[in-house]
């Protein structure tokens, strides 16, 4: 039993207790390689970052590029609506709206971020539509500007036309006139043969102042057609050496002028057209001073005609 016993334990000291497994030992090279991995994936990374900025970069400054270009477009374009000019207050008013959008345009592409392709596409498209209608309204105004240089020519024409035609009428008034003038003048009765004859009481003719008893006027009343045929009345006006007009009274007038003045003596005649004879005297119940007389008949309101006589101081004969 006993021996059965140090038998066990000389078993029990003779087999040594188990240990834990110790993982095998990694070779130098394969640390190696990881490294040099990881340097070039690093390495890879860092250029596709770097090449990504560098595109990131191109495609920002064009962007900028373009929004300065568009802005500097918007500004050329407001600028060109200043240059158009219409009377036209409907056309006024649409160009001045136009004009407010590109403001408002102007004013966004100062606030759009040059990464913002969309609306800066957007606005170039804008931009596009704004010139169309720019030269739409171009097109209209000059439309607007030929029709009213043809309708300035044409009122021109018309203008030196009617000038013309006034011209003509004016001419024609002036002919109008001077015929008509002439008509008047024509239809006025004249006279021929006047003769003015101071004469005695036995009705012969003497100059002596203190001789002359009457004055004896006569002449004819020449033919014309364009005077118009029936009785009339011939005033007879004898002026002095002192220019006073003799007359049997105050009251002997006659229309003259548009004023009354005073006749020497008168007389009717029945004018029919033809070589009319008359006389008219003038009874002297006066003094007369010698001199020179002059003789004014008038008819119609005017004078048809004027002669003139001689009287000399007072004698015998």
């Amino acid at each position: 039993m006993e021996e059965n016993n140090k038998n066990a334990n000389q078993n029990n000291q003779q087999t040594p207790p188990p240990q834990a497994p110790v993982p095998p030992k990694k070779s130098k090279k394969g640390q190696s390689f990881i490294l040099i991995l990881l340097v070039i994936m690093l390495g890879v990374v860092t250029w596709l970052y770097l090449d990504q900025r560098k595109t990131t970069d191109e495609i920002e400054s064009y962007l900028t590029a373009e929004k300065d270009t568009l802005e500097m477009n918007l500004k050329e374009l407001r600028s060109s609506y200043d240059s158009i000019q219409t009377d036209n207050d409907t056309l006024n008013a649409m160009l001045l709206s136009e004009q407010e959008k590109i403001d408002e345009l102007i004013t966004e592409i100062k606030t759009v971020k040059a990464t913002n392709f969309a609306r800066i596409r957007e606005l170039e498209d804008e931009l596009g539509t704004m010139r169309k209608v720019a030269k739409s309204y171009v097109r209209q105004i000059d439309s607007l500007n030929t029709m009213n240089k043809e309708l300035i020519a044409e009122n021109i024409k018309v203008r030196g036309e009617m000038q013309e035609a006034i011209s003509k009428n004016e001419e024609l008034s002036e002919k109008n006139e001077d015929l008509s003038s002439k008509v008047e003048k024509a239809s006025v009765l004249r006279t021929m043969n006047l003769n003015a004859m101071p004469l005695n009481d036995r009705g012969k003719e003497k100059t002596k102042v203190n001789k002359v008893a009457k004055i004896k006027v006569c002449f004819t009343i020449k033919e014309n057609v364009l005077v118009e045929a029936g009785e009339r009345t011939v005033y007879m006006r004898i002026a002095g050496p002192d220019d006073y007009i003799l007359a049997k009274s105050e009251e002997d007038l006659f229309d003259l002028d548009e004023k009354l003045v005073v006749y020497s003596a008168k007389r009717p005649v029945d004018f029919d057209g033809k070589d009319t004879d008359l006389c008219i005297f003038y009874d002297n119940d006066g003094e007369l001073l010698p001199g020179t007389y002059d003789v004014y008949l008038f008819a119609d309101g005017y004078e048809i005609g004027t002669t003139s006589f001689t009287l000399e101081d007072s004698g015998w004969f």
